[in-house]
This record gives C-alpha cells, sequence and structure tokens, in this order.
C-alpha cells in the first residue's frame, strides 16, 4: 500500500520493491482537472506564459499525487499533466518532425466515427534537443515516497505512425534505419530514468491493435519490424535493485472511444517471448479482447498485469467477479499476476474518457482493495 508519509530524500532514492510488487497498477493518465486544461488553451494563445503554465501544472500534479495516494494503488504517475498527448513527451524532446492533422477513426458503443486527430511525420532526420521525461519524475519524487512510474511511448509506434513514404525516406534510407535512431533515443531516455531513480519505466503502444481482429491491416513483416524497434529500446538496459520495466498494449483510447479490438492470439507468442520486459499491462476490460489463452505464451519469470478494470466508464466493477477472473487468468498462465485499469484516463489531454474525478479515484482504490485481498499487502 502506498505510503503518504512526507520526507526529505535524495533525488536517486529508490523504494525496494519486494517479488512480483505493484499488484496494484495503472497505467499513468489521470483526467486532467478544468483549470489545467484551461491554462493549456491559454498557453497556446499566448495568455499565459510558461511559468503560469507550469506553476499550474505543478499544482495539478500535486493534486493527482495525493489522489493515487487516498487511493492506496501501487505506484504513482504525474498523471502524464504535462503532456498534450501519450506521445508529446518524445515530440518536444526532438527536432524534425511535423504535426499534420488528419480525421482518424473511433469505435464506441454507439458506432464509428471519426475525428479530427493529429499526428506527425519525420520531414527531416531527427536531432534531440532534450530529455523526455526527465523534469516529470524529479517534481512528482519530490512529493511522495511511493514509487514513481514514468510512461514513454514505444518506439515501434513512432516508427510505424511518423514514417510518410516520399518525405522520411528523402533523410533515412529505409523504416529500419529510422527504427533504430528512435529506438536509440527511448533507450537513452530509459537509462537515464532508471539512474535518476525511476522504480518503473513504462513503454505504450497503441499500434498492435492494428495486428489483431477483424479489422486487421497489418502484415507479418510490419509486425516483426515493430517488435524489433520495441525490443530494441529495451534489449541490455541493467534494472538497478528495485526498478521494473514494464509495456502496454494499448487499444486506443479517446473520450471513451477505443481503435483496436480483437483476441491477442495472433501475435501473442511473438509479443510476449520477444520483449525484453518485466511485466505486460494488458486491456482485459470487455469482450473486445478476447480471452486468456494467450497468456500462456507469457514466461513464467514476468508478470501480466491484468486490466479488467474499465477506465472508459463510471460503473465500478463487482469485486466478486473481478476475483473471479484473475482466479481464470492465473489458470491460463504460469506467469505472476497484478491488476490494473485497461488504460489510462487520459491518454489525449483534452479528450479525456467520460467519467469524474471521483469516479476515476473509485475505480483506482477498487484496484488496490481487490490486489490486497487477493495477494495482501
Amino acid at each position: 500500500m502506498v505510503c503518504s508519509q512526507a520526507g526529505q530524500h535524495s533525488n536517486t532514492r529508490r523504494e525496494t520493491p519486494m517479488p512480483d510488487q505493484f499488484r496494484a497498477d495503472h497505467v499513468g493518465s489521470l483526467l486532467r482537472p478544468p483549470a489545467l486544461l484551461d491554462a493549456r488553451k491559454r498557453h497556446e494563445a499566448s495568455e499565459l506564459n510558461d511559468s503560469g503554465l507550469r506553476s499550474i501544472e505543478d499544482d495539478a500534479v500535486a493534486a493527482a499525487v495525493r489522489l493515487q495516494e487516498e487511493s492506496g494503488i501501487g505506484v504513482v504517475t504525474d498523471g502524464e499533466f504535462r503532456r498534450r498527448d501519450f506521445r508529446t513527451g518524445f515530440v518536444e524532446a526532438v527536432d524534425g518532425l511535423t504535426m499534420q492533422t488528419w480525421d482518424m477513426p473511433w469505435h464506441s458503443g454507439d458506432g464509428t466515427r471519426k475525428v479530427a486527430s493529429h499526428t506527425w511525420v519525420a520531414t527531416a532526420r531527427l536531432k534531440q534537443k532534450g530529455r523526455i521525461a526527465a523534469d516529470e519524475y524529479s517534481f512528482v519524487r519530490g512529493l511522495t515516497q511511493a514509487p514513481v512510474k514514468v510512461t514513454l511511448i514505444a518506439p515501434g509506434f513512432l516508427v510505424d505512425r511518423f514514417w510518410k513514404d516520399g518525405v522520411t525516406d528523402r533523410f533515412y534510407a529505409d523504416r529500419e534505419e529510422f527504427g533504430a535512431e528512435v529506438a536509440a533515443i527511448t533507450k537513452a531516455e530509459i537509462e537515464a530514468l532508471l539512474a535518476q531513480g525511476v522504480s518503473y519505466v513504462q513503454i505504450d503502444n497503441p499500434g498492435y491493435g492494428r495486428f489483431l481482429g477483424d479489422r486487421a491491416h497489418g502484415t507479418a513483416e510490419e509486425l516483426e519490424r515493430v517488435l524489433a524497434t520495441d525490443a530494441a529500446c529495451v534489449a541490455g538496459v541493467q534494472r538497478p535493485e528495485g526498478a521494473t520495466i514494464g509495456f502496454h498494449v494499448c487499444r486506443g483510447n479517446q473520450s471513451s472511444m477505443w481503435m483496436g479490438e480483437g483476441d491477442y492470439e495472433p501475435i501473442a507468442e511473438r509479443l510476449f517471448g520477444t520483449l525484453p520486459v518485466d511485466r505486460f499491462l494488458l486491456e482485459y476490460d470487455d469482450e473486445r479482447s478476447g480471452g486468456f489463452g494467450p497468456l500462456r505464451f507469457v514466461p513464467a519469470a514476468k508478470t501480466v498485469v491484468l486490466g479488467l478494470v474499465s477506465s472508459k466508464t463510471g460503473e465500478l466493477e463487482d469485486a466478486g467477479e473481478l476475483r473471479r477472473r484473475i482466479d481464470e487468468a492465473a489458470a491460463a498462465t504460469h506467469a505472476g499476476l497484478a491488476l490494473s485499469p485497461q488504460c489510462g484516463f487520459a491518454s489525449i489531454a483534452d479528450g479525456g474518457n467520460l467519467l469524474t474525478e471521483a469516479e476515476e479515484l473509485a475505480k483506482l482504490a477498487l484496484v488496490a482493495d481487490v490486489a490486497r485481498a487477493v495477494w495482501g499487502e
């Protein structure tokens, strides 16, 4: 359980974990408070300067840390409050990317609709100009003694989405060269965060959903390229004592809508057997994700974080049913298990899911309570 005791400590302090720690996990992003959303709009309109935005961000992050501590969840983040969306930490750390807007199809219980969405294209060779998440971690570390998680976008996703034929290939020989560079930037950030004392680095890839389900449109060659790029950012990374690296397989997350659906089976053996991470955070909140059978491919030394609690709706799951589903998953795998919401609550700042902050807190508390009931403190 998270300890909220205040105190002075070094920026390199790391809570020493027990085996299979972070039984009560969450994916990272939290609902942005209205004051923060308003401040970002005023900043973009040049009505609020950088220091004014930073002050409002600081207050919002501090409140988010208190919310997570109150919930009893096993690890805290900054809610991704300093990012416009899940990619912009990387985007703002490099030169060479140009933003474009297009209409992206999103799915919900009411059908499919297109929403104006941002993407970026590599229009020059990338040139790193700063760290991706150094400030995010250092600020949170000063607020809590709980283990701190930092989330990063997966390089495999960036290579898949930021490449444009006829543009990016003017600066890179092929996607493999581009992927190697993006993976190297990400790997350097992971190593720097671990050296700072981060307990938990999580890598997020919403792109694997395109290889699954009835809407699958990815080839075997494309899957192997994404996997190789993601593996390269973690290969050989030394974990200090108490540190862990997780990988979230996202299905898309905006305003309670999603992009991907389908059983993990088509990619399970390659995904779980290839990525040299310590834990997999998987969406399992409804029938979109299929059954637990693919978990047989997860090596026994790793942990599966079961995303059984929906971040897309305020309706609270039944604790008994969650425990039943954990038992069902345990029968399908030799890996360790943990529990979390299926995704973040607001992967995109102004596209947060359709629930209240009180409901978000209740979801996190439910995860913490069920995890303690199943696995103890």
